[in-house]
């Protein structure tokens, strides 16, 4: 087998592997949340509506005919994509983690509920965000595995305005919620990795 042709298999594997698992996750969400008070921004869906949807058929034409987006290759030594491998495998069970730790409270916009709890166990134990962290392990893999610009620019760019856009507020809105406890819960872990790494 040519190894380009393994990788973009393995690319396309981890692809819908990691996103089987937040489908899955966030459906058994779904199925156990109550009312829902949305607070993503308005500009944020309008993004994701204007951007998402036809970077997604591309996205799928690539799946298919990688060949067809070939002006966006850049040039990338084996290993890379083989760190690309390594990253990628890393992100399936991370994601797991996450989503088996955040349980019913998962949701991909920014809400509050009544019944919201603050999640303390799992990587929650030492990260507040552990699921934009394994985002980013997953789509640096993507990126490696592909080679290719315009998927980098793609994945990376528009979880990092999902992040900049949002954190602030899913932080805010956990100190309405939580007060005393959220505050506690900031000072003894880190945003992105623990404290004792991001020191």
């Amino acid at each position: 087998m040519d190894l380009q042709f393994f990788f973009h298999l393995f690319f396309i594997f981890i692809f819908l592997a990691f996103n089987f698992i937040r489908a899955f996750y966030q459906r058994k969400a779904t199925q156990t949340q109550g009312e829902v008070e949305y607070r993503d921004s308005h500009w944020l869906g309008i993004a994701r509506k204007l951007i998402g949807i036809p970077f997604m058929l591309a996205f799928l034409a690539f799946f298919f005919r990688p060949s067809i987006f070939g002006w966006a290759s850049f040039p990338l030594p084996v290993w890379a994509q083989w760190v690309g491998v390594a990253l990628g495998l890393i992100s399936l069970p991370l994601i797991w983690w996450v989503q088996q730790a955040i349980g019913s409270n998962f949701s991909t916009t920014l809400h509050v509920r009544a019944e919201h709890t603050l999640v303390q166990h799992g990587p929650y134990r030492w990260v507040r965000h552990p699921m934009y962290t394994v985002q980013y392990i997953n789509f640096t893999a993507l990126t490696l595995l592909t080679h290719n610009w315009l998927i980098a620019v793609f994945f990376l760019s528009f979880l990092t305005l999902i992040v900049i856009n949002r954190l602030g507020k899913e932080e805010a809105t956990m100190l309405e919620k939580f007060g005393d406890d959220y505050q506690a819960y900031m000072q003894r872990t880190g945003r992105f990795l623990p404290r004792f790494l991001a020191n």
